[in-house]
C-alpha cells in the first residue's frame, strides 16, 4: 500500500481555517489590537457588514478569535486571539511581507514546470 502524502491536507486545512480574502486581514487587525466589530469594520477597506461578521463568526467556531460581550449599554463585543490564532500570526506575516515585497518590486510570475515540486521549508 502506497504511504499517503500528507502534505496537500495540511495545506487544505491550513485554507480551511484562514483561506479566503478577508480571513487574514482580519486575523491582521485583530493581532495589531483592533478588536471591537466597528474599528475592524473601518479599519478592512472593501469588507461590507455581514461579510464581517461572518468571517467573525467563521473564525470564533474554528476556534481562533475568542469574543467576549461585555454587560453594557451599549452592548460592547471585542474579539481577541486564542493561542491557536496567535500560533497562525507568522503565516499571516509572511503573506504580508510576501505581499509587500510583490508591490514594492514588479517581479515577473513564472509557472513552475509541471513535475517540479515545491521546496519544503
Amino acid at each position: 500500500m502506497a504511504k499517503e502524502n500528507l502534505e496537500p491536507k495540511a495545506l487544505e486545512y491550513c485554507m480551511e481555517m484562514i483561506g479566503g480574502k478577508w480571513k487574514p486581514v482580519i486575523l491582521y487587525h485583530v493581532a495589531k489590537g483592533t478588536n471591537r466589530f466597528n474599528k475592524l469594520f473601518n479599519e478592512i477597506e472593501g469588507i461590507n457588514r455581514q461579510m464581517l461578521s461572518k468571517q467573525l463568526k467563521s473564525l470564533e467556531k474554528t476556534g481562533i478569535l475568542d469574543r467576549t460581550l461585555y454587560g453594557e449599554m451599549p452592548p460592547r463585543v471585542e474579539y481577541t486571539l486564542t493561542p491557536l490564532g496567535k500560533s497562525l500570526l507568522p503565516v499571516v506575516l509572511a503573506m504580508t511581507k510576501w505581499g509587500q515585497k510583490q508591490t514594492k518590486e514588479k517581479v515577473e510570475v513564472v509557472d513552475l514546470p509541471q513535475n517540479q515540486q515545491l521546496p519544503l521549508f
